[in-house]
This record gives C-alpha cells, structure tokens and sequence, in this order.
C-alpha cells in the first residue's frame, strides 16, 4: 500500500486532536485497507471461522478496529496517541515507510488481541483456556510470546527456535501432544507437554501460535472427556483393568490380522519388527485408556524400551509414521469396543 502526503497530514491531524470529519473518514479507511488482508488471509488459511463467530469479513474487520478509534473527553485518539509517542516516531518528520510500519504493527496487533476476544465471546471455554494460558506465560521459562504476522506466537525458549523454517502441520502436532497428554493435565501441565513436543521436534518451527494452541488443549480435554465417559460406562458395568486389558488384546489381534500382510508381506518391516510395533500400541491402549500405568509415555519412548538404542533420528525417520497410523486406528477401535459394553 502507497503512502501519500495526505496520509501523514490526516495522522498527524489525528494525534494532534486537529482533525475534521473527512480526516477521521480516512483514517478509518486506511486503518481497514490496512487490516482487511490479514483478516482475509487468516480466512483462507483456515485459522479464522466465520461461521464460529458469527460476523462478516468486514464485521470481523471494523470490530477488531473499534478500540483504535475510541475517543475520550477532550476527543483524542488516546489508543493511537499513546502508541505512537511508545514508538518515539513523529509522523511530520519520520520516514513514510517507518510511519506505514508503525501504524501496520497496531492495526496487526488490535487485529490479533481482538480475534482472541472474538474467540473467547463465541466460544467461553476455548476462552478460558486462553486467559489461563496467558497466566501462566507470565514470567514463564519455557516460552516467550512475540507478535508474528498479526499473531500471539508461544516461541520456545533458550534454544535456537527455528523460525526460518516450516510450523509443524498441525496435524502432526495434534498427534504428537496427543501422545502425551491426558485429560487430568491441568493448562500447566499441557504447556509443559507442549513444550517438550516442541523442544524434541528439529526438522520445524519451535513455535505455535496462541490460539492453535489452545484449539489444542480445547481438543484435548473434548477427547479426554470422550474416553472417559467410555471408561465410565464400563466401569459402571464392573468393566475393571482385567476388562481393559482382555479388549485390547482383542484390538491388538485384530490390528495384527489386518496389517500384518501390509507391512510383513509385503517386506516393508520384518516380523520381528512389526510385533514390537503390536507391543508397543498395546501399552499406549492400556495406558490411555485405564488398563496400564504408562500413559503420558511418548510413542518414541514405548519403542525404545523394546528396541535399546534407538534414536530419534531413527525413529523419525523409520518407524514414527508406521507406529502412529497403527496406535490411531487401535485407538478408534478401543474406543467402539469400549462404548458397546
């Protein structure tokens, strides 16, 4: 976007308290020019849902804004007024591009703390999740928050985060916390398990934004809920550990029958192999569902403890996307098991 003349005359006017109707009329304008491709982009990335809270594209845009042109007794845009003399920037004599900056950097920044609230209005527990979580970060060691692209970014600390290089598709981050999580976690808890999921990952960014995490503990605590209302009804069916444990050698079973020929049969992993991938989801099934005492264990760390040595890099590399496809499906079915009885 070009910045004219009239752009600093109409800033200038506005800090000054010295505008005129017209002059507001662009200042709003420019403001909205300004945050419409954010909203726009985070629109058709996915990471804004119209249909969650309810407004317009344009809505979205001028209730983010509204703050920014609030105005008190004396009629000053205190808002503007106070960010720009934090910038130390002076319109009349400033560079046009360190002006566009600046004023880009608050549009982005109303824009962001504005969805949050947005988020939180439509959705109250994704919205107290947020609110604990941002407790917690202050004076947090394990993360840092940034402004990154109009976003609250959880960044890892202390070590090199990576941030020239991809986020984790939040697909793999999903399965991954997963792993790890468990209902019981306090946001506590699920930041500290975040942050080892972050801290052990080297191929992508060690960060997240602040609303996709809390969409993840948000899915994590529904899930939970899920697999113990399971559990509950099978407990109230005297379904103990002996139960769990018959089920899941009954899953585990079938899981073999199923995919032995995919991955035996056909040469891509040895017998010997593919039965310590059977071991292993059979714990993790124990552990997350009330049969076993490992869950919170890493899928990473069930395989190390059949297979002594094994590394990371290994793992990644050879045996993590066989293991999580296997432990996935073994899951869905536990769960169907669970909810017949």
């Amino acid at each position: 976007m070009k910045f004219t003349p009239q752009h600093r005359r109409t800033i200038q006017a506005i800090l000054d308290g010295t505008y005129t109707p017209l002059d507001v009329r662009e200042f709003v304008q420019f403001c909205y020019l300004l945050a419409l491709p954010l909203v726009r982009s985070r629109i058709h990335r996915g990471k804004l849902n119209l249909e969650i809270l309810g407004l317009s594209e344009i809505d979205i845009v001028f209730d983010c804004l509204a703050d920014l042109f609030r105005r008190d007794s004396e009629g000053m845009f205190t808002h503007v007024k106070s960010y720009f003399a934090s910038q130390e920037l002076d319109p009349q004599t400033a560079h046009e591009d360190d002006v566009l900056l600046a004023l880009r950097r608050l549009v982005f920044n109303r824009v962001h703390c504005s969805l949050v609230r947005l988020y939180s209005e439509a959705d109250p527990v994704l919205g107290k999740i947020l609110r604990n979580m941002m407790l917690d970060m202050e004076g947090s060691m394990l993360f840092e928050h940034r402004a990154r692209f109009g976003e609250t970014y959880l960044i890892v600390r202390d070590v090199d985060p990576g941030l020239e290089r991809a986020p984790m598709p939040p697909e793999a981050l999903r399965e991954r916390f997963s792993q790890i999580v468990s209902v019981r976690d306090s946001i506590p808890t699920m930041v500290e398990k975040l942050h080892r999921v972050l801290l052990a990952d080297e191929d992508f960014q060690r960060a997240v934004p602040l609303v996709s995490a809390g969409l993840l503990f948000k899915e994590a605590y529904a899930v939970g809920a899920s697999i113990e209302d399971a559990v509950t009804i099978t407990s109230d069916q005297q379904t103990g550990q002996e139960d769990v444990g018959r089920i899941a050698d009954g899953v585990c079973r079938s899981l073999t029958a199923a995919a032995r020929e995919t991955y035996v049969g056909s040469g891509k992993r040895t017998a010997e192999i593919f039965e310590i991938y059977i071991q292993a989801v059979k714990e993790i099934l124990l552990g997350e569902f009330g049969g076993g005492s490992s869950n919170g264990v890493s899928y990473y760390d069930h395989l190390k403890a059949r297979m002594p040595g094994l590394s990371k890099a290994v793992y990644g590399k050879k045996h993590r996307t066989v293991l999580e496809y296997l432990a996935k499906q073994a899951k869905q079915k536990m769960k169907k098991e669970l909810a017949r009885m």
